[in-house]
């Protein structure tokens, strides 16, 4: 199970890494924030990871057991499916409570401290997040910065700026473009920040027109606009378990089932592991893992499309995700009933072919 949890759980991070490394190469986040961002996000990675990694976990040991004919050895010494099952059991509570602190604790604290990370953001301005060496679009795409170095108190080296204004001049839109040798940004006594730039040119025009303006300077100031963003990121995640026990509104309910419903699907599918492990010495022990995986993630699933149906009241919030679990915990005593079955049919068939 461990081994499945780090597999699964470096391919997740991996992937939404690499979309936060796009937002702070288009200037949206702070670099030096990534890591704690994906530190904060760890627990909501794991919340659905642990009941699938443990599921994986039963399908690949006890498929390894049916396959090595050890679980017919065990059978054989008077080890029963209900045995097996308490066994199995056992183990998943010890799941439902690592997942159960994950679930109810650890992700809304972490889902909280990314939303004060990322709200945090908005506060900045364009050159806080100015990386060296590269082209950033800014302010929307309406602004084009460059700089060939910038140490920590601010001073940039060969800097280069385009910026459009938004004006429509045949079709194109006017800008202008600076060029500076050196420069700085600089705090007034109002607590305005302005950037200052030494020894370069301003260029004013449209593209493709001949009537352009250039300005020599030696010393250039221009005030830096803080980024005006409606965007408030209020995650439904981030609301701690109390709070919603006592919420009566229709997301609220849904994400508070949900929490508890990852709890539940873990002894469900460590039941419905059970049947599914068993394969023939012949046939491997990865025989069903493909169907198995189709039926943990057919559950995922279907949790998931509930909990949207509470959250836009289209379903009533109880039974609510209760109704899906139901319909897994069928299909588990039916598979549990089939495979025993099996084992009656074969038992009562096996002794006349031998004759």
């Amino acid at each position: 199970m461990m081994v499945v949890t780090l597999v699964v759980l470096v391919i997740s991070m991996g992937w939404r890494f690499s979309g936060y490394l796009n937002e702070a190469a288009n200037g949206m986040l702070k670099p030096d924030i990534l890591l704690l961002v994906m530190a904060w996000r760890l627990p909501g990675f794991l919340e659905l990871i642990l009941p699938i990694s443990f599921f994986l976990a039963i399908l690949l040991a006890y498929g390894r057991l049916y396959v090595d004919s050890e679980m017919v050895v065990l059978q054989a010494c008077g080890m029963s499916a209900g045995r097996l099952l308490g066994i199995t059991l056992m183990l998943a509570a010890i799941v439902m409570l690592v997942t159960g602190t994950v679930a109810l604790w650890l992700k809304p604290l972490g889902e909280s401290k990314v939303e004060q990370l990322l709200n945090s953001q908005q506060n900045l301005t364009e050159f806080d997040t100015l990386i060296p060496g590269r082209f950033q679009n800014l302010s929307s795409g309406e602004r084009v910065t460059y700089t060939e170095s910038l140490d920590e108190q601010g001073r940039l080296q060969e800097l280069f700026i385009h910026e459009v204004d938004g004006r429509f001049d045949y079709g194109l839109k006017s800008g202008s473009t600076v060029r500076a040798e050196t420069g700085e940004t600089r705090l007034d006594e109002q607590g305005n920040r302005f950037l200052v730039l030494r020894d370069g040119v301003r260029y004013d025009g449209t593209p493709g027109d001949g009537r352009w303006r250039q300005i020599s300077y030696k010393e250039y100031g221009q005030l830096i606009e803080r980024r005006q963003s409606n965007i408030e990121y209020h995650r439904r995640s981030a609301v701690p378990t109390v709070e919603l026990l006592f919420a009566t509104d229709p997301q609220a309910l849904s994400e508070l089932q949900w929490r508890l419903s990852i709890i539940l699907l873990v002894p469900i599918v460590a039941a419905m592991a059970i049947p599914l492990a068993r394969v023939n010495p012949r046939q491997g022990r990865f025989t069903r893992l493909v169907p198995g995986m189709i039926c943990c993630f057919l559950y995922v699933i279907l949790l998931s499309a509930m909990r949207a149906a509470v959250e836009k009241q289209q379903v009533a919030p109880l039974p609510g995700l209760l109704v899906v679990h139901a319909i897994f915990l069928v299909f588990v005593v039916l598979l549990n009933y089939l495979d025993r079955l099996e084992d009656f049919v074969f038992n009562r068939v096996r002794p006349d072919a031998a004759n």
